[in-house]
């Protein structure tokens, strides 16, 4: 069995489970009572969506063969990572929002692309940071830290 099919599998048992578990949010008490389930049931049925069509490419795909030695590089990308989110984690409330992801984002994206794009690489960090900070604080008029 290929990685596909077993990652589609349970990507359709969750995503099923969260379009039940947002189907039985409580309705709203003024306004549409369906209001506080509409993003959470297009999530999921957005990943349903996704889960299915990574099972599908599996089942088309059929059996693949296991490499013979796994690459060592992985383990470099899976540490990294669990540091730039630890980090992330600590820095978020002294540094703030912006700052902080962007450092996150680009740190991410430094281990992952490598130096080889690093315009790219601190382009979407900066985009993405300052775009996520603008649509919550001055759109959805959240605060965040």
């Amino acid at each position: 069995m290929n990685s596909d099919k077993v990652v589609g599998v349970f990507s359709l048992a969750f995503s099923f489970a969260y379009i039940v578990a947002a189907w039985l949010l409580p309705d709203a008490a003024i306004g549409n009572p369906m209001a506080p389930k509409y993003f959470p049931l297009g999530v999921g049925a957005i990943a349903f969506i996704c889960s299915a069509m990574v099972l599908m490419r599996g089942i088309k795909r059929g059996y693949v063969p296991k490499k013979s030695k796994a690459d060592p590089g992985y383990w470099v990308l899976i540490v990294g990572l669990i540091v730039c989110c630890l980090g992330y984690a600590a820095i978020l409330e002294f540094a703030g929002f912006i700052i902080s992801t962007t450092l996150f984002l680009g740190a991410m994206l430094f281990l992952v692309n490598g130096v080889k794009g690093w315009i790219a690489n601190i382009a979407v960090s900066v985009i993405f940071s300052v775009g996520v900070w603008y649509v919550f604080t001055k759109m959805f008029l959240f605060t965040l830290p």
